[in-house]
C-alpha cells in the first residue's frame, strides 16, 4: 500500500503489457485489469518474491511478448475534383396543386420487456490441489494467509476449497505449489529419528 517495495515490471525486463484492459485472475480473488496490476508494480505495491513469478502467470492474458507493429500505409493523394458547370436557366413552371393526404397514424409499439440477466456460469476448471497432486490433505497451516499482487488476502484452507470447486484455472494451478508450499506448510511432518522418536542430544552438531 505504501510502496515500500522496489518498482516491479509485471511482464519482466522492463516490458509493458500489450492488453491493459484484459482481466487476469488469481485463485480465490476477483479479476484485475492488466493495466491496474502493472501500475501497482510501478508504485512498489508488489513484494519482490511475487514479482519474480508474475511474468509466467500473466504472459498469455496480458500479452507480455513484444508484438510486431503494423506496417505504415503509404500516403494517398485525394483525387482532384471535377469542375461543376453552372446550371442552365429555364422557364419557371408554377407548382402543380396536389391533393392533401390525411396524416398517417403512428403505429402502436408493443411494451419493451424487462431485460433478463443470464445465469451465473458454473466453474469449468478441473479440481486443483494447491499443494500439488494428491497432497490436498497435507496442508499443515490451513489458517495461514496467502497474498497475491493486487488482491485481498486468503487463507490456505479457503484457497484449497476454491481449487477443489473448480474456480482456479488450470494454467494457474500448475504454479501454485511453488507459491504456497512454504506458507501453507505443504510438506508432511518428518520425524528425523523415525517412528515419532525424538533426539536425546539436541545440542549435538551433525556434520
Amino acid at each position: 500500500v505504501c510502496g515500500c517495495n522496489p518498482p516491479c515490471s509485471v511482464c519482466g525486463d522492463g516490458e509493458e503489457v500489450d492488453f491493459p484492459d484484459a482481466l487476469v485472475e488469481f485463485p480465490g480473488q476477483p479479476p484485475i485489469e492488466c493495466g491496474v496490476l502493472q501500475s501497482l508494480g510501478f508504485i512498489g505495491s508488489i513484494p519482490v518474491g511475487q514479482c519474480d513469478r508474475l511474468p509466467d502467470l500473466i504472459d498469455e492474458v496480458c500479452g507480455c511478448d513484444p508484438r510486431t507493429p503494423d506496417p505504415t500505409p503509404n500516403p494517398t493523394r485525394p483525387p482532384n475534383p471535377e469542375p461543376i458547370p453552372p446550371p442552365t436557366p429555364g422557364q419557371t413552371q408554377p407548382p402543380t396543386p396536389g391533393r392533401t393526404q390525411p396524416p398517417t397514424p403512428e403505429p402502436n409499439r408493443p411494451p419493451t420487456p424487462n431485460p433478463t440477466r443470464p445465469p451465473t456460469p458454473s466453474p469449468s476448471n478441473p479440481p486443483c490441489d494447491i499443494c500439488g497432486e494428491d497432497m490436498s490433505m497435507s496442508i499443515g497451516l490451513p489458517d495461514a494467509i496467502v497474498e497475491f499482487p493486487g488482491q485481498p488476502a486468503i487463507t490456505c484452507e479457503k484457497l484449497q476449497e476454491e481449487g477443489a470447486a473448480g474456480f482456479v484455472p488450470s494454467s494457474t494451478c500448475d504454479h501454485l505449489p511453488d507459491i504456497v508450499n512454504r506458507v501453507c506448510g505443504c510438506n508432511l511432518p518428518c520425524s528425523i529419528c523415525g517412528d515419532g522418536k525424538e533426539v536425546d542430544f539436541p545440542d549435538a552438531i551433525v556434520e
